[in-house]
């Protein structure tokens, strides 16, 4: 009994090793796409890392309701195919961007789509 106990803690330990590895190996294509198709370098995500993309829908949504409480200084579309970015800047200097891409319509990214930026000509 306590040699099957053994093997089954020695295959737990095993795939748990490799679901770590297979975490840390997915990499966020929106943020490659930021850093490499536009003038920005992502800082930090908007909101949770546990999140998945944002719904065009609820991203306009969020939008509006910035523009209501006047937080909106500009807000500019840059597209790059496949690639569309929604930039919005706040008042206070920080600057948002929405990814999405144009012809997946889920699960794009593999996490979140949503970022603040800061200039890739500042660093």
């Amino acid at each position: 009994m306590r040699y099957f106990l053994k093997i089954i803690l020695y295959f737990f330990n095993i795939i748990s090793l490799n679901a770590n590895e297979s975490i840390k190996q997915m990499e966020n294509l929106c943020v490659k796409a930021v850093n490499q198709k536009t003038k920005f370098k992502v800082s930090e995500i908007y909101g949770s890392h546990l999140e998945s993309e944002w719904h065009p829908v609820a991203a306009y949504v969020l939008l509006k309701e910035m523009q209501r409480f006047k937080v909106v200084k500009r807000e500019y579309i840059e597209n790059s195919v496949p690639w569309r970015f929604e930039f919005i800047e706040l008042i206070d200097g920080k600057i948002v961007v929405f990814v999405y891409h144009q012809k997946i319509l889920k699960s794009y990214c593999g996490g979140p789509n949503a970022f603040f930026v800061v200039s890739s000509l500042l660093k």
